[in-house]
């Protein structure tokens, strides 16, 4: 999907085509242009390029003037599949069922090397969250196979380079950074956080993470902010509290800030952390721990006050 600017010149165009990967000579992309007289009758809009595309077919699009009709869809960073797949009901173009069962054909036709058995969304994690414009017209199958380019974009060549030293998989990087992305209050926290989490599986203790217990009870799809003791004896693999380890996958999609805190965690002795006033207050000690998420209390406690005090 190209967009060409109203007044945009056929160097212009020849530049955005290959950015996106559509021409690989913009060069000879242009000399052709001018030779087909393109370069005077360019019109504006937003065109679906088929791949593989000769310039000739190209050069049609663009003079013909029929662009696409598209619509933007926003992912918020840490939305679960079975959220986006209602995002894209909302804009009436597929059911959630239809995106969801759409993503389970793209895991069986893609050669992807991790396991689906325990997942409840085999590509839960996979999909970048971020702002998209898709053609009316646009398949389902498209849709998911740029979200999950994307997603690939988003770790280089150094990033993996560090994940091979370390023994990560993308698997368990998405799974990771999936885990900060919905435990994190603030960006600024995303490295510590990871920190916690490495160190926690390098004690091999449990991660006793809240938001995967919320996974685990809703499968993939019921959310709530309270967990309840009933929550923690869920029996499942992405209860954090009852099963050591990572659970088997990505819980939501991560944004690139926690991705980098998944392959770059803060170094330090921190292993447990707390929601305070202003993010979370992180501590090295279980006392020290308890000190904390008494003090949290205290500050829900007076908060509660406060609330009855002004309603009427």
């Amino acid at each position: 999907m190209v967009t060409v600017r109203e007044g945009a010149s056929l160097r212009a165009v020849a530049d955005t085509l290959h950015d996106e990967g559509v021409i690989r000579n913009r060069y000879w992309f242009r000399k052709k242009g001018q030779e087909a007289e393109v370069d005077r009758s360019i019109r504006p809009g937003t065109y679906l390029i088929p791949a593989g595309a000769e310039y000739e077919e190209i050069f049609s699009i663009l003079q013909r003037g029929e662009p696409i009709r598209e619509f933007t869809v926003t992912i918020p960073e840490g939305f679960t599949l079975y959220q986006m797949g209602e995002r894209i009901e909302e804009n009436d173009l597929f059911t959630r069922e239809e995106f969801l069962e759409a993503t389970e054909t793209y895991y069986r036709v893609n050669d992807f090397d991790f396991d689906n058995e325990e997942l409840f969304f085999s590509l839960e994690g996979y999909l970048f969250p971020d702002t998209y414009r898709f053609s009316i017209d646009e398949s389902l199958e498209s849709i998911i196979s740029r979200m999950h380019n994307r997603m690939l974009d988003m770790i280089d060549e150094e990033d993996r380079a560090v994940m091979e030293e370390q023994g990560l998989s993308l698997h368990e990087v998405l799974t990771i950074a999936s885990l900060i992305e919905r435990e994190s209050a603030f960006p600024a926290e995303n490295e510590r956080i990871s920190g916690v989490i490495n160190n926690r599986l390098d004690r091999e203790m449990l991660l006793q993470i809240d938001v995967s217990v919320i996974y685990a009870y809703g499968e993939g799809q019921e959310h709530f902010t309270l967990v309840l003791y009933e929550h923690l004896e869920v029996e499942n693999p992405f209860n954090t509290y009852q099963y050591a380890g990572l659970p088997p996958g990505p819980i939501a999609a991560p944004g690139r800030s926690a991705i980098q805190a998944a392959i770059y965690p803060e170094e330090h002795s921190y292993i447990f952390y707390v929601v305070g006033e202003e993010g979370h207050v992180f501590a090295e000690t279980y006392d020290q721990h308890l000190v904390n998420v008494q003090a949290y209390r205290e500050i829900q406690q007076q908060s509660e006050e406060d609330v009855q005090r002004i309603e009427p």
